[in-house]
């Protein structure tokens, strides 16, 4: 959980699971987004804004470090960012809930938080008492990524989402055709867990593989185009809202490529307008 702080100066909430909570609470679903805060300024706005957007907060904890943030630069209209360390969501602990089925449908896990020790063991902790079916979104934002988190992050897990980049580099195998996108994901399924992927390749779509069977969508133009900040989350949210309405992999993929390309019509990774997720269920997926 952290604010995006971009070249002209904006500031706008981000960090790929609070994008994830974020669209799926649009789709009107009831996440409980777990992560922590700082007592300061940017904290009290996040608060804000997730009751605002009637988001539930009791998940949020508040510690001694101050909130999270990330410096947003493009080149060739890619971005980078510069993560800054020591943050709050860097020293989660448990919730004060039970994070089992009793109270919940699927259990959705984003990698960055791991780079912190507290965090990482309260994530292993999560993953053991959880009986949810576990929805693993890799994020790659170096330095803050070692291969070694994947054993306890894949294990066990039932759908693993990355990019064809990371999904290369995890694997060092090229994946750009639809064949060795289908290798790589099964080698990093055998190496360190995961039943199903979902691989995203920007442009060219983005693909579902299950049991060897490959599902492939196109990925529209946007229009307009502002930036790719949060595509993939909105990737990730839209495929666990397809996943949970009990969709066909074709629609989900389909429908979570089209909304990716709505998200990259915006500046950063989130959106107050409630219309932009009414038209996930008016048509976008037909």
């Amino acid at each position: 959980m952290l604010f995006d702080n971009f070249p002209d100066g904006q500031s706008i909430l981000g960090g790929a699971p609070f994008n994830v909570a974020w669209n799926l609470q649009g789709f009107g679903m009831e996440p409980e987004f777990v992560s922590a805060i700082g007592d300061d300024d940017a904290g009290r706005r996040i608060t804000e804004r997730m009751q605002a957007w009637q988001m539930s907060t009791t998940g949020m904890q508040t510690n001694e470090h101050p909130t999270g943030e990330v410096q947003v630069q493009f080149q060739d209209g890619q971005p980078s960012y510069e993560i800054v360390p020591d943050r709050a969501f860097d020293f989660l602990k448990m919730p004060e809930f039970p994070v089992t089925s009793s109270g919940f449908a699927l259990l959705y896990v984003g990698s960055l938080a791991s780079r912190n020790a507290v965090s990482r063991d309260t994530i292993r902790q999560i993953i053991a008492e959880s009986d949810l079916p576990r929805f693993v979104d890799i994020n790659i934002r170096q330095p803050w990524f070692e291969k070694k988190w994947l054993h306890t992050l894949l294990h066990g897990a039932h759908w693993v989402k990355l990019s064809d980049e990371e999904l290369s580099e995890l694997t060092d195998t090229p994946c750009k055709t639809a064949d060795e996108i289908r290798a790589g994901a099964q080698r990093l399924g055998v190496e360190y867990g995961g039943e199903n992927f979902f691989v995203t390749c920007g442009s060219r779509g983005a693909y579902a593989i299950t049991g060897g069977e490959l599902i492939v969508a196109d990925a529209p133009t946007p229009n307009p185009m502002r930036d790719t900040v949060g595509a993939g989350d909105a990737f990730a949210a839209t495929t666990i809202y397809g996943l949970l309405s009990g969709w066909d992999l074709q629609r989900t993929i389909r429908t979570a490529t089209r909304f990716a390309s709505r998200v990259c019509g915006l500046t950063g990774a989130t959106s107050d307008d409630a219309t932009l997720y009414q038209s996930v269920n008016d048509g976008l997926a037909t």
